[in-house]
């Protein structure tokens, strides 16, 4: 009987001693989706108070609107898409001294270690009010489509 146990016991350990020569690696495998993350500011873009006409220097301080990707890893394609409300839409606002529709700006993705870097693109909004406006405060938007691509190897 006390063979029988040894024999068992032996047994036991050489099995676990054999699991741990037989062991296997398991590969892994994941596909990364597209993942867009952009930041528009300021928003909003605020013209502050100007008065009616194009020659008020006024008009230019909208500032800076920036476009940042930052936490995305695809290249990224900004478009303006629509602009909606008076006095913006039609041909009072402007992009970088251009109608804004249709105009875009790219993003490209920089990897660094695998993660993508992106440099922060800008435009400058100007306003033109048109003669005989009401005084008021108004408001309106712009709508961008925003799209996105692998990068380039």
């Amino acid at each position: 009987m006390k063979k029988l146990l040894v024999f068992a016991v032996m047994f036991g350990i050489l099995i676990s001693t054999v699991s741990f020569i037989l062991a296997d690696d398991q590969s892994l495998t994941v596909i990364i989706g597209q993942d867009i993350n952009l930041e528009i500011t300021p928003n909003p873009v605020d013209f502050g108070t100007v008065v009616p006409g194009p020659d008020n220097p006024a008009t230019t301080n909208g500032g800076l609107i920036e476009f940042d990707a930052d936490g995305s890893n695809v290249d990224v394609t900004v478009t303006v898409d629509d602009v909606t409300g008076f006095p913006f839409a039609g041909a009072t606002l402007f992009l970088d001294g251009d109608d804004p529709i249709g105009k875009s700006w790219f993003l490209e993705c920089v990897p660094e270690d695998d993660i993508c870097t992106y440099v922060v693109r800008s435009t400058v909004p100007t306003l033109d009010v048109p003669v005989g406006t009401s005084q008021g405060t108004y408001l309106g938007a712009i709508t961008y489509l925003v799209t996105g691509s692998p990068p380039s190897p």
